[in-house]
C-alpha cells in the first residue's frame, strides 16, 4: 500500500471548494479518460453511505473504480469539512481522507489517500505513490479552477 498526499490552497470558500471537488458530475468533465458511471451527483446529494464508480480508461481499455462514502462532513461556519471514502475495487484499493479547512482569503484542500494497485509490487509503492499525487494534483486543481 502507498500514501499520498496533495495540499492546495485555494481562494475558494471552503463550502465553493467541497462543491467543486465533490460534484461528481464535473469529474466527467475535467478529469482525463474518467467517467462517473454510476451514481453521478453534486456534492450536495452525497452522503454517508453514499455508493459511486469512477471507469478509468480508454474506449474498451479500463477499469472501475467502485467507492463508498464512509463520513461527510461539510464545512460550514469555521469549522473544517471532512469526507472519508473507501475504494473496493478489484484493481485499486484503500482510502482517501478529503479536508477542506478556512484560510484567510479562501480554504486549504488536504487530500490523503491510501492506495493499492492490483499487480504492483509492495516494493514499486513510491512510484505509485509518485504518479498517484501528480494524477490526483492535476485533478483536484482543475476541479477548483472550473467555473
Amino acid at each position: 500500500m502507498a500514501h499520498f498526499e496533495v495540499q492546495i490552497d485555494t481562494r475558494r470558500s471552503p463550502g465553493d471548494a467541497w462543491d467543486r471537488v465533490l460534484d461528481l458530475r464535473l469529474h466527467d468533465l475535467l478529469i482525463p479518460f474518467t467517467r462517473i458511471t454510476s451514481g453521478k451527483v453534486p456534492a450536495a446529494e452525497l452522503g454517508s453511505g453514499s455508493a459511486f464508480v469512477a471507469r478509468t480508461g480508454l474506449g474498451p481499455l479500463g477499469f472501475d473504480d467502485p467507492m463508498v462514502v464512509e463520513e461527510l462532513v461539510r464545512p460550514s461556519g469555521g469549522s473544517a469539512g471532512l469526507a472519508r471514502i473507501r475504494k473496493h475495487g478489484k484493481v485499486i484499493r484503500g482510502s482517501i481522507e478529503l479536508r477542506i479547512t478556512p484560510q484567510p482569503g479562501g480554504s486549504r484542500v488536504k487530500w490523503n489517500q491510501e492506495i493499492t494497485v492490483w499487480g504492483v509490487p509492495r516494493a514499486l509503492g513510491w512510484m505509485t505513490a509518485r504518479v498517484s499525487r501528480a494524477a490526483y494534483g492535476m485533478a483536484l486543481r482543475r476541479l477548483l479552477a472550473h467555473d
